[in-house]
């Protein structure tokens, strides 16, 4: 029976992840002599191509794929590592160039940028630089996700070329990646000190630093990159998350705002627009920021959990919690939004729901301070006061600062009679947060029951 060409492809695929290359080839070959242009065939015939080192005839079957369909990001990526394995260096920085214009991962463009950098300056200096196989080798790992081979061999080159930026970038970006942030800041740093110009450097520098929490170096090192290359799109969105952090929201508006306007279909910058306006109170913009974003990027579980948080804020809740389940459905693991979900699941009156998820997140991430003291309220509700008080002190003892659970642990204490530790709660809310207007008027009412207005 003759096969169509979508059996042809499988099969196709098939022999060539079981390592039967003629089996492939032949395969690839026949669906292109009846559709010259298919664009998933071109590809994986490059593929194969390349890696029987002949990276020269792959370059038409990239770039007819590419031209075929230039909305997958392999495409992009393969023909721009194919060009720089054949030395066409100015051929690769031209479609690099334009890679930055469609939705392609621009980590993974900067570490092709980087090694491009680091081949121009290769030229002057290849007694001091690694060779051309050892970046492709370790370029292939950090894309491919062996962080652990990527590391080694990043190590390696960079103990053998110290002087050499791109290991120390690479280095940086897997020690980041396997949450190692000291590590990653120290050859982020080491990158920027070797390659001053690089604004990719910059960038990832700022990562690192935001993830120790050192905001005010991290904006630094965005600004930095910002002035390095003005049209990088993901520098302006994290120096808008890094102000956010910093309470300095209408920078933070601006900023995200800079990363739309320099790439429209950035979903991640969207989404970070939401929060923003959000925090701003303007919540039916922050509503439409975020159904962009999941317009782009219908997959992106953090968009539909920020979805979920305005709707439940407005309380169009059955929205909400239609939101919060397609979020734990593209993120089964997403501890904040079983414990949100819980929220919803409260205010409908839900309560035994409620409990089951706020213990999924809970069990998910045991340090999640929000689920415990949303796990003590609802406790609370269902008049369980002893499991309630347990649970919003571990709250506590998670987060001190949290004024919400020193609230709501006075609440608590305050149902249980115990009234000089309820003042005491609220007062601890009010430390924390000063325009807490609920805490203030249950610490006034618990003084007056008291006796001792005079406080």
């Amino acid at each position: 029976m003759e096969l169509t060409i979508e059996q042809a492809l499988q099969q196709g695929v098939a022999a060539h992840k079981e390592g039967k290359l003629q089996d492939a080839e032949c395969l690839y070959r026949a669906i292109l002599q009846s559709q010259p242009q298919h664009p998933d065939a071109n590809h994986n015939l490059g593929v194969l191509t390349v890696s029987v080192n002949k990276a020269d005839a792959a370059l038409p079957l990239f770039k007819t794929a590419l031209e075929a369909n230039p909305n997958i990001e392999q495409f992009w990526l393969s023909y721009i590592d194919a060009l720089i394995k054949e030395k066409q260096f100015d051929n690769a920085e031209e479609v690099l160039e334009q890679a930055k214009n469609q939705d392609v991962d621009k980590e993974k463009l900067n570490v092709l940028e980087a090694q491009l950098a680091s081949i121009n300056k290769q030229e002057t200096v290849v007694s001091l630089s690694p060779s051309q196989e050892q970046l492709s080798s370790l370029l292939e790992h950090y894309q491919s996700g062996r962080f652990s081979d990527a590391e080694k061999l990043a190590t390696t080159i960079s103990k053998d070329f110290p002087n050499h930026p791109f290991s120390w970038k690479v280095l940086g970006a897997v020690l980041g990646a396997t949450g190692r942030k000291s590590e990653a800041l120290n050859a982020n740093q080491t990158a920027v000190a070797l390659f001053p110009q690089d604004a990719a450097a910059h960038y990832n520098l700022g990562i690192t630093l935001q993830a120790l929490g050192r905001l005010d170096e991290a904006e630094a090192s965005y600004r930095q990159a910002i002035a390095l290359n003005p049209n990088y799109a993901l520098a302006h969105s994290n120096l808008g998350v890094a102000l956010k952090e910093l309470g300095r929201l209408d920078e933070a508006l601006a900023s995200s705002s800079q990363a739309i306007a320099l790439n429209p279909n950035y979903a991640l910058a969207h989404n970070n627009l939401g929060v923003t306006l959000k925090e701003l109170g303007r919540l039916d913009e922050a509503l439409a920021s975020y159904s962009q974003a999941i317009s782009l990027k219908p997959d992106y579980a953090e968009a539909h959990y920020n979805l979920g948080n305005t709707l439940q804020e407005l309380g169009i809740l059955d929205e909400a919690l239609a939101s919060y389940k397609q979020a734990i459905a593209l993120n089964p693991k997403y501890a904040l939004a079983h414990s949100n979900l819980g929220n919803t699941l409260e205010e409908l009156g839900k309560l035994d729901e409620a409990l089951a998820s706020y213990n999924q997140a809970i069990a998910l991430n045991p340090d999640c301070a929000l689920a415990h003291s949303n796990l003590g309220n609802t406790l609370q509700e269902l008049g369980k006061l002893d499991e309630a008080e347990v649970s919003l002190m571990q709250a506590i003892a998670l987060k001190p600062d949290f004024a919400e659970a020193h609230y709501n642990l006075g609440n608590m204490l305050k149902e249980l009679g115990r009234l000089d530790e309820a003042v005491a709660s609220y007062s601890q809310a009010i430390k924390l947060k000063s325009d807490f207007s609920e805490a203030h008027n249950n610490f006034g009412n618990t003084l007056k029951e008291l006796g001792r207005l005079e406080e």
